[in-house]
């Protein structure tokens, strides 16, 4: 490679980089085999998160079928200004290959590197914005263009794998959850596809292929179940007509139902882990104490407790909190209701400690003296555990496991 050629490498690097972090969830969507569904289901993702009011990108990586366009009823339309994505309303912008051929008729006969090429440009020269959500319609299998996605595009909140009932589907399923385990994507779930066939007349489910093959694969493979979406009249007549089948303004379509259940279970199953994260980094540190200033050395004997709430660095609302009388089991659960989630103490007992590590709540133990010098010391990282300092003769009367 050339210093020219390196620049430009640099230089596309930085822009999908800059592109990728004005982006808040990326999910991928991919299937093992062809013919699944797999773009039906990326468009009603991607449809579905717009109407709940996400900003949302939908990026057509499936280079040799791009079909995107024709489920959004948008086949045809040409971009005027390559840097810019189709925006279909004020939510949701697309971008497919097809936006930038002559004819939609026409095929794509490509190698590995121009493909690796024409996916790195639509991430790093499209400019898409502020973004809640990029859903990436991936070509089936595990070739180029999915690994490529994985290697560029920045930490990936996880991948939806699309099967149908079928052994053949499912055996190829099982190779998209290993690609993803395999490049560090969580895989949000997977999607039974065509799970039977609903009669138009009288409602009646039918298993024209199998029954369960979708929740057995994904039983054995430890990934999450999303949803089983049936064949139903409306919803070929969806993907036709350019119209997502989410859309639908029908009660009682199962099909609408079950991708409505899909997208709701895809946010709380990213957003949930995102909130998750911002509760973890608030604190509620508790020191059992005496005298509000000093660490007592034996937890269960303390009169108080000085109780911090601590976001990130910050040191919030302070607390002194009565102790509750001395009785065996009792602190853990009073502490507990406190919402505490570090005690920071002289001594205790091994079943104190097990009891509080049962409730996810950390144990400093060998503390001693300031309160404040210690809690300092714990914000910058460098207090640890040097095992129980308490050296009182336990006997019948007395025990640090209060």
């Amino acid at each position: 490679m050339s210093c020219q050629e390196k620049n430009n490498t640099n230089q596309q690097e930085a822009k999908i980089r800059d592109n990728m972090k004005k982006i808040k969830h990326k999910i991928v969507v991919m299937s093992g085999k062809g013919g699944v569904g797999k773009s039906t289901l990326s468009t009603n993702i991607a449809y579905g998160l717009s109407l709940q009011g996400k900003k949302v990108g939908l990026l057509d990586a499936d280079l040799h079928g791009p079909n995107i366009p024709l489920m959004l009823g948008i086949e045809g339309v040409r971009i005027q200004n390559s840097n810019k994505p189709y925006e279909l309303n004020s939510n949701l912008k697309v971008v497919s290959l097809s936006f930038f051929m002559e004819s939609s008729d026409n095929p794509i006969i490509w190698r590995g590197p121009a493909k690796i090429g024409a996916i790195r440009e639509l991430l790093g020269e499209i400019e898409w914005g502020e973004l809640d959500y990029l859903v990436v319609d991936l070509p089936p299998g595990t070739g180029d263009e999915p690994l490529t996605i994985a290697q560029d595009i920045g930490k990936v909140d996880g991948s939806v794998i699309v099967t149908t009932p079928q052994d053949v589907a499912i055996l190829d399923s099982r190779k998209s959850v290993k690609f993803s385990k395999m490049v560090n994507m969580p895989v949000l779930g997977i999607v039974e596809n065509m799970s039977g066939f609903v009669c138009p007349h009288c409602g009646d489910r039918i298993d024209i292929f199998k029954v369960g093959g979708g929740e057995k694969a994904a039983k054995e493979l430890e990934v999450p179940m999303l949803g089983k979406i049936p064949m139903t009249p409306e919803m070929v007549e969806a993907g036709d007509s350019g119209r997502p089948h989410i859309f639908s303004s029908k009660n009682d379509c199962l099909a609408a139902k079950e991708l409505k259940n899909i997208v709701n279970k895809i946010i709380k199953k990213v957003e949930g882990e995102e909130m998750n994260t911002n509760k973890s980094e608030i604190l509620r540190i508790a020191f059992p104490t005496n005298d509000k200033e000093n660490v007592e050395s034996h937890f269960g004997h303390c009169k108080q407790f000085a109780i911090f709430t601590v976001n990130g660095q910050k040191i919030g609302k302070t607390e002194y909190v009565d102790a509750p009388p001395h009785q065996p089991g009792l602190l853990p659960k009073f502490l507990g209701e406190l919402d505490i989630t570090t005690i920071i103490t002289g001594g205790m007992g091994q079943r104190a400690v097990d009891l509080f590590k049962a409730q996810n709540v950390d144990v400093i133990l060998g503390a001693g003296g300031s309160i404040q010098e210690n809690l300092a010391v714990f914000l910058k990282g460098n207090l640890a555990s040097t095992g129980s300092v308490c050296n009182h003769d336990h006997d019948e009367n007395h025990s640090c496991d209060h």
